[in-house]
């Protein structure tokens, strides 16, 4: 990573923790800069900015303008992980007018394929237990969570693993040979 994505990550990650402040003006103040980077087009403050509208950080609440700036987080290059997965669980549970679970599926997957844990999670879930025209597949779910345990070091995902293997006992049957 470049010097300056490494400066431009740092900041957002300060203004994301600002946002969570007891504080109203430093909120507003926060909300402010991100909208700024949002802007510039950067995928991840385009997420924030959806988030602030929805939850009314630093923001009066706006659902309309909150989805507006999800999709362009969505559609952003590079797009934002959250904001693919957030659109994506959207759909999936049927919480927009125009809800799509094959759209949702797509999303989740995309947000998974970029290394965010929690759309690998529910990804291996989907895989797992099945969904829609998604056939429940335990060699492939076992292949997501084993591949995504050795490169993500993450505690949650591998709890994730040790859990799935606990509960396909012999874990040899899902072993590609």
């Amino acid at each position: 990573m470049r010097s300056q994505e490494i400066s431009q990550k740092l900041r957002m990650s300060n203004l994301t923790q600002d946002l969570n402040s007891q504080d109203e003006h430093c909120r507003s103040n926060a909300y402010r800069d991100i909208l700024t980077l949002a802007d510039d087009g950067d995928g991840d403050a385009m997420f924030q900015v959806a988030r602030c509208l929805n939850l009314g950080l630093g923001v009066e609440t706006n659902p309309l303008k909150a989805d507006y700036w999800l999709r362009r987080a969505c559609s952003a290059s590079p797009a934002s992980a959250n904001a693919l997965y957030t659109y994506g669980m959207q759909h999936l549970s049927k919480k927009r007018p125009d809800a799509d679970v094959t759209k949702g599926i797509s999303y989740i997957e995309r947000a998974a394929s970029s290394g965010l844990v929690k759309a690998i999670l529910q990804q291996v879930s989907m895989v797992e237990n099945g969904l829609l025209h998604i056939k429940p597949d335990l060699h492939r779910a076992f292949r997501l969570v084993a591949t995504a345990t050795a490169t993500i070091r993450d505690a949650q995902l591998h709890k994730a693993y040790l859990s799935f293997c606990e509960r396909h006992q012999p874990i040899s049957n899902l072993l590609d040979s």
